[in-house]
């Protein structure tokens, strides 16, 4: 996409996949990553809009994250993959979940992974190895955010928790954030706030140090609330019912909805 004379312009359809899309990652520079249920990571490069490497994996890819020295993608056959950018191969393979691995993020050599076994696994790449297990939810984990020092997870059972990646401890619980699973969180400890969404078609934003409740946006979605990114000035997220939403984070501004 592209603003031109204030109207943001179509620039080009990629087509790789024979399955859905259901993660990428871009550095807004030249690259994008995607993931997809057809058991394939493509690499592509955003000039030429053409696939670079084409990574194989057993089953669907359900995320990915990739910086300038690591691409791992996780994967519905349990396994983490750790890929060589400049090459279509795996460096190595972290195993240890037993269920689909749902979402992962990247902070410098430190991977942090969620998964539907309940547990949230924290792995140093450097070192190829899980180094904490962190196990309080109660259900599958099925999103997690991380900044390098704390880690906010949302699981289907509900709640959302915030731990300390170091030692691994759980520093609090909002029990019932949602009344369904809580597939998305962000947070922003500069501006002392979680957003999460959720099956149950809410947005809600949260203090990040006390877990009290700031904000609910109802009816900004009339199906599940996929995915959602922010910053201080609006709430980005797309659902379930073929919109994406903007939520104005500004005083008696209304909210702008884009229909796809």
């Amino acid at each position: 996409m592209a603003e031109v004379g204030g109207h943001i312009t179509h620039l080009a359809t990629l087509r790789g996949h024979t399955g859905s899309v259901l993660t990428l990652q871009t550095d807004n520079a030249s690259t994008l990553v995607t993931g997809s249920s057809d058991a394939t990571a493509c690499v592509w490069d955003l000039q030429s809009c053409t696939v670079l490497r084409r990574l194989q994996h057993t089953d669907a890819v359900l995320s990915l994250r990739f910086s300038s020295k690591w691409l791992v993608t996780a994967c519905k056959d349990r396994v983490l993959r750790v890929w060589r950018r400049d090459r279509g191969y795996a460096m190595f393979e972290l195993t240890g979940h037993i269920v689909a691995v749902n979402a992962i993020q990247l902070h410098g050599d430190v991977l942090v992974s969620a998964s539907g076994d309940r547990t949230i696994r924290i792995w140093d790449l450097e070192a190829r190895a899980c180094v904490l297990s962190l196990d309080e939810h109660a259900r599958g984990v099925a999103c997690v955010d991380f900044d390098g020092e704390y880690i906010v997870s949302g699981s289907s059972d509900q709640s959302i928790r915030v731990w300390d990646a170091k030692s691994g401890g759980c520093l609090r619980t909002i029990s019932g954030a949602h009344s369904d699973l809580v597939r998305t969180v962000m947070f922003d400890r500069r501006m002392n706030v979680i957003v999460s969404g959720s099956y149950d078609e809410s947005i809600k934003v949260w203090s990040f140090s006390t877990g009290a409740l700031l904000h609910v946006f109802r009816n900004v979605h009339s199906s599940r609330v996929f995915k959602l990114m922010f910053d201080c000035t609006r709430i980005v997220s797309c659902s379930h019912d073929r919109s994406v939403s903007i939520i104005d984070f500004g005083a008696n501004i209304r909210n702008a909805r884009l229909l796809v």
